[in-house]
């Protein structure tokens, strides 16, 4: 006989599988944060490679990996098999996934094949083989649970895997170049990844074997073209998804601005380099100290009221780092934390408000597309940073950056409203998409009563 309070909550996901989930997550940002920190440094500074040029290698890979979210997410909603629809994925996956990370930290070296070719071959692959394991792994959150707070909880843990993956990237990536020196960044940068890229296939094998998936419903006779075709009129059918599809463009194309920018302004503009690993390091440890906080502001008002208040301490760090003219390190500091400490609160809540629109789609048009509703949010997401790669590319141009030389007081100015401007535009472009987003807790829970009561219906 069970004790008082011990039964397990309708919804619940086992613990076991919440902490797979999380571990999950930090293998994807291993390597989601490593290439928005690290890339492009390692194009422009490393290999060498124009401003305009890194990004523009940036954004077609990101875009075809945006292209191809679709096509795999629908094969995943299409997969029947003894271990589930998506889990398949993350097994056969995740080798190739930690083998191209490295690969696109590296150069051609005696091989006679340009720079910039190589670059983008690689980048290409690695974007292929992370949406392979990526888009079936999001679309888990739905599949788990169809409890509006418990997937809170469910992004919650993910926070905290994906908080720690940062961490880990940003802290591993720039020691081991200092360790290495000057000189020798090409074989430290590649020594990280390597690493990086073992740690990401043991978190999804691990991920693999944590969690079991419920009962699939039979596979549509649909072709896949039909179900292509299908994910446009679904999205337009879903308003909910709409505003969270602008708000993970928007934070992807401008708030992602300032990491990217993180390296030249400690190396270029502060000229302290070492100084690096503090700065990046200390935004992951807020997104896991302050993952509980955003998790109990939803749950005692709303996920939209919890990511605008954290959009608003945001943008008050944004303004307040450009406003930072004498660069005083305590300041610069400060406003880094104050970013970090709501900037979290969109990661923690995008990945919590995703889901819910699943059950709102399904609502409108009959039809539950987990992988699909996953894979156009995250098309969004890639698409949105790879513009934000050619864009920065084209910035730097345009500000008179050049690698590795002395830069202009109006140019280091340029650089610096780049990297804090254009994300406090963003997140006032995200609190107004918020005010008009309706789907809070107790709409989730009707939703999911409807359909309790359409599937008792139907036997």
């Amino acid at each position: 006989m069970s004790k008082p309070g011990a039964e397990k909550k309708a919804g619940q996901v086992p613990l076991k599988a919440r902490i797979g989930f999380g571990v999950g997550d930090f293998g994807f940002l291993l390597v989601w944060q490593g290439t928005a920190l690290f890339l492009m440094y390692f194009y422009t500074d490393v290999l060498g490679i124009s401003p305009a040029v890194a990004g523009m290698i940036y954004m077609i890979a990101m875009i075809w990996d945006a292209v191809t979210d679709p096509v795999f997410a629908a094969l995943a909603d299409r997969t029947r098999s003894r271990w589930g629809m998506y889990r398949p994925w993350l097994l056969f996956g995740a080798v190739p996934f930690g083998v191209a990370y490295p690969l696109a930290f590296s150069g051609p070296g005696n091989l006679a094949i340009d720079p910039v070719i190589w670059a983008l071959a690689t980048h290409i692959l690695l974007r292929t083989a992370y949406t392979v394991v990526s888009m079936p792994f999001n679309s888990l959150q739905a599949r788990l649970t169809s409890d509006g707070e418990e997937r809170s909880i469910l992004a919650g843990f993910r926070m905290v895997g994906a908080a720690s993956g940062g961490l880990a990237v940003v802290f591993l990536t720039p020691v081991i170049v200092q360790v290495f020196g000057e000189g020798r960044e090409a074989h430290a940068y590649f020594v990280s990844a390597c690493i990086s890229g073992a740690l990401a296939t043991l978190a999804l094998l691990y991920c693999f074997f944590s969690m079991r998936e419920p009962a699939a419903v039979p596979a549509r006779s649909e072709s896949l073209l039909g179900d292509l075709k299908s994910i446009f009129p679904m999205f337009l059918a879903n308003p909910p998804l709409i505003r969270v599809f602008g708000v993970i463009i928007l934070g992807s194309v401008c708030l992602g601005m300032f990491g990217k920018n993180m390296l030249y302004h400690f190396k270029y503009d502060l000229q302290k380099p070492e100084l690096t690993v503090i700065a990046l390091v200390l935004p992951a440890i807020l997104l896991v100290l302050t993952v509980p906080f955003w998790v109990w502001i939803s749950k005692l008002t709303s996920k939209r009221v919890s990511l605008s208040i954290g959009t608003v301490m945001a943008l008050a760090g944004y303004l307040l780092f450009f406003v930072n003219f004498q660069n005083w390190l305590w300041l610069t500091f400060g406003s880094i934390l104050i970013i970090g400490a709501g900037s979290s609160a969109l990661a923690v809540m995008f990945w919590a408000m995703l889901p819910d629109t699943v059950e709102y789609g399904e609502v409108k048009t009959g039809v539950r597309a987990e992988a699909k509703t996953f894979g156009f949010a995250t098309f969004a997401q890639k698409a949105a940073t790879g513009i934000n790669a050619v864009l920065l590319g084209v910035l730097l141009g345009a500000a008179g950056y050049q690698a590795n030389t002395a830069l202009s007081p109006e140019t280091l100015t340029s650089m610096k409203a780049i990297m804090a401007l254009i994300p406090a535009a963003g997140a006032v472009g995200i609190l107004l998409l918020l005010r008009g987003y309706t789907l809070d807790q107790a709409r989730h829970r009707e939703l999911v009563a409807i359909l309790e009561a359409r599937r008792v219906a139907g036997g």
